[in-house]
C-alpha cells in the first residue's frame, strides 16, 4: 500500500500568504498606473484647452484692422484698446455663412473674469443701446492674465492708446501675453504685430 503525501496546512497557509502579498503589490501598482493615466489625461486636456485659447487669440490678432467703433452710448472707441487684463480690437475676416446683413468686420475683446478667459464680441461694429454682447469662455482656471505691447527697445506698454506723452514715439512691434493657469503653471506667448496696422 502506497502512502499518499500532500501539503500540510502550514505549507498551504504560507503559499496563500505569498500569493496574497504578491496580489496586493500588483493591485497597488495597477492603481498607481491608473491614477498616473488619469493625471496625464487631465494634463493633456488642459494643454489642448490652452492651445485652443491661444490659437483663437492668435487668429483674431492676425486680422487686426484700423477701424474705430462706437459703443452703446455713442462714444467713439479706438480701433485697439489695451490695459493689463483686457484687449479689445476690430478684426476682419468674420465669415458670414448665413448671408446676414452685417459687416465682415468684428469687434472682439479678450478679458479675464472669475478665473475664466473670455472672448467677447458684438454682432454689430457700432453698437446700439439694446445690443447684447456674446461671451465665449475659452479657458477655465486662469489665475492671472496680463497683456502688454513690446517695442523695439524692449520696453513694455501696458495701456493703449498711450496716455503717456513720453511713450507716444514708441511703436509696438508685438503683443505679449502672460497667464497663470491653475495646475499647469505660467504660459507666455508673444504675437507678432500684424501687417503694420495702426
Amino acid at each position: 500500500m502506497k502512502t499518499v503525501r500532500g501539503f500540510t496546512l502550514f505549507e498551504v497557509l504560507i503559499a496563500v500568504s505569498i500569493f496574497a502579498v504578491i496580489g496586493a503589490m500588483t493591485m497597488t501598482s495597477l492603481i498607481q498606473v491608473g491614477r498616473s493615466g488619469e493625471q496625464v489625461s487631465v494634463k493633456q486636456q488642459q494643454l489642448s484647452d490652452i492651445q485652443f485659447a491661444l490659437s483663437y487669440l492668435g487668429k483674431d490678432w492676425l486680422q487686426l484692422v484700423n477701424r474705430k467703433v462706437r459703443d452703446q452710448y455713442g462714444d467713439s472707441q479706438p480701433a485697439l484698446a489695451l490695459n493689463e487684463q483686457r484687449l479689445a480690437f476690430t478684426r476682419s475676416g468674420w465669415s458670414n455663412l448665413l448671408q446676414q446683413p452685417r459687416s465682415n468686420l468684428q469687434r472682439v475683446e479678450y478679458r479675464l473674469q472669475d478665473e475664466v478667459l473670455q472672448r467677447r464680441y458684438w454682432p454689430q461694429l457700432d453698437q446700439s443701446y439694446s445690443e447684447v454682447v456674446v461671451e465665449q469662455p475659452l479657458l477655465q482656471g486662469v489665475e492671472k492674465f496680463k497683456l502688454a505691447f513690446l517695442t523695439k527697445g524692449k520696453d513694455k506698454i501696458s495701456s493703449w492708446p498711450s496716455s503717456n506723452p513720453q511713450g507716444q514715439g514708441a511703436k509696438p512691434i508685438a503683443l505679449e501675453m502672460i497667464m497663470q493657469v491653475r495646475g499647469f503653471g505660467e504660459v507666455r506667448r508673444i504675437f507678432e504685430w500684424p501687417n503694420d496696422q495702426l
